[in-house]
């Protein structure tokens, strides 16, 4: 029996969720701004609160000894993990929906109603600080139960409206990628890496069990990703307790039931190589996912020579998960009773950015990623499920990288 979770999945051909994946998006019409001052204040005669980077800038500028850069440019993607410019394109993706449906007391201390980019500042904020509400708050001059609000409007939004920068490639963009592996690292027909991490959280006793407590006896939730060669996120699934294995976290994925049937990396060969990615050992060795030698197996220099090879590539998935979670922080800290039911939409929202920085040609910030592993203290557990077709692919490609060394 499957252990109970709260699966949340953005997969090629599917986008498994708790609403339903078939709906299409709804086109609103966006209120006038006295129609919106009505709906939310009662009163046409307040202020929308428009000056607020303004407001944000004075109150949290840097000072002397302040790891805050001094120049505003850089002050605001310090603050809020990307450029004004992408801050932009985020505001014009959730417009609609934080305009046409904002809850009542959306407003500041001093009674002025929240523009669309307070609204996304606060939630960026939140996500990426993972600071209290009360401290984010205090920021902004909102209360705690706004902050709330918004974040979780923004994080809706952004589910529905920014899915599409998380999705499978189509073949060009598929071929883009395998070429990029292959010049990169030798490996023909590699069309990405996998790895997985944990969201670590406490949880009221009531809703404590096995299934949630994890190898080093943390609560916390798996999030599983595949990536391409420039750490972009192509598949995540999460929602799954900290507790299952990694190989079953894979088996219990779409991407997983999509392989193996045929309908995912199954475009054509290359030199007799199919398309496969790469994991590491902790994940089972498959006709279309190649793991490493173990020590006791990696005993000529072709074996070790494939080892070193095979890591550099699965490095793009590590590399990854360590810059989404040194961006949002939020997902690095220990969370604080988190609603299971809300969590995985706010690590499906926080990979949305780490994609939309990428496809918007911005940049992450070297210093923001972890300096330690993204899994800081979970030992890698050696997956003993071998294939034959995938032991024999590993040998070819053993001996691809010793005749092209």
């Amino acid at each position: 029996m499957a252990p109970k979770k709260e699966k949340h999945e953005f997969a090629a051909k599917k986008i498994k969720m708790k609403k339903d994946s078939k709906m299409k998006l709804k086109k609103k019409k966006v209120p006038s701004s006295s129609s919106t001052v009505a709906a939310v204040g009662g009163s046409e005669n307040r202020g929308v609160d428009s000056d607020w980077w303004n407001c944000f800038w004075e109150k949290n500028s840097p000072i002397s000894g302040s790891m805050v850069p001094q120049d505003e440019e850089e002050g605001f993607k310090y603050f809020f993990r990307l450029s004004k410019k992408t801050f932009e394109y985020i505001c014009s993706l959730v417009r609609e929906d934080l305009i046409s449906r904002p809850p009542s007391g959306l407003i500041n201390i001093e009674g002025r109603l929240l523009s669309v980019e307070k609204q996304v500042a606060i939630a960026l904020r939140r996500l990426a600080s993972g600071e209290s509400q009360v401290s984010v708050g205090a920021s902004f001059n909102v209360g705690q139960s706004t902050v709330s609000q918004v974040t979780w409007r923004f994080i809706e939004a952004m589910e529905e409206r920014a899915r599409h920068h998380l999705k499978w490639p189509d073949n060009e963009k598929l071929q883009k990628i395998k070429s990029e592996f292959e010049r990169s690292f030798k490996l023909p027909n590699c069309c990405g890496a996998i790895d997985a991490t944990h969201i670590v959280m406490t949880l009221p006793a009531v809703q404590t069990s096995d299934d949630w407590c994890d190898q080093v006896k943390n609560y916390s939730m798996l999030v599983q990703g595949i990536v391409d060669d420039k750490s972009r996120f192509l598949d995540i699934v999460t929602g799954w307790p900290g507790g299952m294995t990694i190989p079953k976290l894979l088996k219990f994925s779409g991407f997983y039931k999509l392989c193996e049937a045929g309908e995912r990396l199954n475009g054509n060969l290359k030199s007799e190589f199919r398309e496969f990615i790469v994991g590491g050992a902790n994940y089972p060795l498959l006709p279309w996912l190649i793991t490493p030698y173990n020590e006791s197996e990696s005993e000529s220099d072709e074996m070790s020579g494939f080892n070193t090879v095979h890591e550099g590539a699965r490095s793009v998935a590590v590399r990854a998960f360590s810059q989404l979670k040194g961006s949002w922080r939020i997902l690095n800290k220990v969370m604080w009773r988190p609603d299971k039911k809300k969590l995985p939409s706010i690590i499906v929202v926080c990979c949305l950015l780490h994609n939309i920085i990428i496809d918007c040609g911005d940049f992450i910030e070297p210093d923001v990623s972890l300096s330690c592993h993204h899994d800081s203290g979970y030992v890698e557990q050696w997956c003993k499920q071998v294939d034959p077709l995938g032991r024999k692919l590993r040998e070819n490609l053993v001996t691809h990288l010793e005749n092209n060394n």
